[in-house]
């Protein structure tokens, strides 16, 4: 029986997203046309291993369902975006990267058995992609593929309307695809992943290497003299402001981005690729130099009909993505 959607005094039909990250857990209220209603936030580190952040987390959902009681919202389920690898089918998290102590815990029977509530979990790069997919920069497509650039690449497809899991689970690890077999070595163990190429600890050593090889300029400048914090975002700034070096840098990492992307675009002919995270939002200069190796190294029908845009969503596509794993 579907909730009745009523104003003045309503009762709303909504779903709880929660997003773990290795900092902090976002959870929040979020309607079926994607508006977040309500949020709150808490420290991973706040909970010491798994069973203490187990149960402050169906504590603090518990908190959730009842203020969404008070908010006339009724909440049909509860979805999961976690930073690991996850059974989707049996709910489970094998382990998470950067948060010790998890290893194959029964994530969503744990929380179905105190909220009596329907539990999703996914990847949070595949919520991301969910998300921007049915809300954001992938809406009115059937096939899309999105990541997320920081400190390591996420990865997620959408396939004739669908989230692609694999035969495992595991597919979609798009920052893993070998560029180079002898080149950096990756926190994977491999070599020469595309994550050593974008993501933004190995963008910045790249960087301080050539500056501390006497490349001159505003970076220089800004790193020795004035003693700023050398990051993506400072080296976004300063290609803004027409640094050789930062154009340089951006130029390059777009490159490689764009080769990886030119192999799945071979592959899967999407109609849309979506780049989201902190050295994707609004950088002109790395996503131009992605689009032009696609166009240079994919096939020409396929990369005529794909656009790459930079994500809409922001910081909510975790929330908002996980909360659509219910819909």
């Amino acid at each position: 029986m579907d909730w009745p959607v009523r104003y003045n005094n309503f009762v709303k039909k909504s779903a709880i997203g929660v997003d773990i990250g290795g900092t902090s857990v976002k959870l929040g209220l979020v309607s079926l046309e994607g508006r977040v209603l309500y949020r709150e936030t808490f420290l991973t580190a706040s909970a010491q291993g798994s069973q203490a952040m187990l149960h402050l987390l169906a504590s603090r959902l518990v908190g959730l369902i009842r203020r969404a009681k008070t908010m006339r919202v009724n909440v049909r389920g509860i979805g999961i975006g976690a930073p690991g690898p996850i059974d989707v089918k049996r709910g489970l998290v094998y382990f998470f990267p950067n948060i010790p102590g998890w290893k194959n815990t029964p994530l969503r029977a744990f929380l179905e058995g105190r909220l009596k509530l329907p539990v999703w979990i996914d990847n949070d790069a595949s919520v991301m992609a969910l998300a921007e997919f049915r809300f954001g920069a992938g809406r009115k497509t059937k096939n899309m593929i999105a990541l997320t650039l920081g400190t390591g690449v996420g990865g997620g497809i959408i396939l004739d309307g669908k989230l692609f899991h694999g035969v495992s689970y595991s597919a979609a690890e798009i920052g893993h695809i070998v560029l180079n077999e002898n080149g950096p070595r990756c926190g994977c163990g491999s070599r020469g992943c595309i994550e050593t190429y974008v993501g933004n600890g190995y963008f910045a050593r790249a960087v301080k290497k050539h500056l501390k090889a006497g490349r001159k300029g505003l970076l220089n400048r800004w790193v020795f003299k004035d003693g700023k914090e050398l990051t993506p975002l400072l080296v976004w700034q300063a290609a803004k402001a027409n640094d050789p070096l930062a154009l340089e840098m951006w130029r390059k990492t777009g490159a490689h981005l764009g080769t990886a992307l030119a192999g799945l675009v071979n592959i899967l002919n999407p109609e849309r690729i979506v780049l989201g995270g902190g050295i994707a939002q609004n950088n002109k200069f790395l996503l131009s130099a992605a689009v032009r190796t696609i166009k240079k190294k994919a096939f020409p029908i396929a990369s005529h009909s794909v656009k790459v845009v930079p994500a809409a969503l922001g910081v909510d596509a975790g929330l908002i993505g996980a909360a659509a794993l219910t819909f």
